[in-house]
């Protein structure tokens, strides 16, 4: 009998996943340790637009 193949993703798929689940993990800990630091960040707030 021959042993089965397991069907495993390719390993550039798991390192990718890998370091975008890390990539939020350290922004949520440098959020944690150093909230300044995210406060010049632009979040998308609808501003009015003024004429000239």
């Amino acid at each position: 009998m021959e042993p089965e193949k397991k069907n495993t993703p390719n390993k550039a798929i798991v390192i990718l996943f890998s370091l975008i689940v890390l990539t939020v993990i350290v922004y949520f800990i440098l959020q944690l340790v150093l909230p300044e630091l995210f406060q010049s960040m632009p979040t998308g707030e609808v501003q009015p637009v003024k004429p000239n």
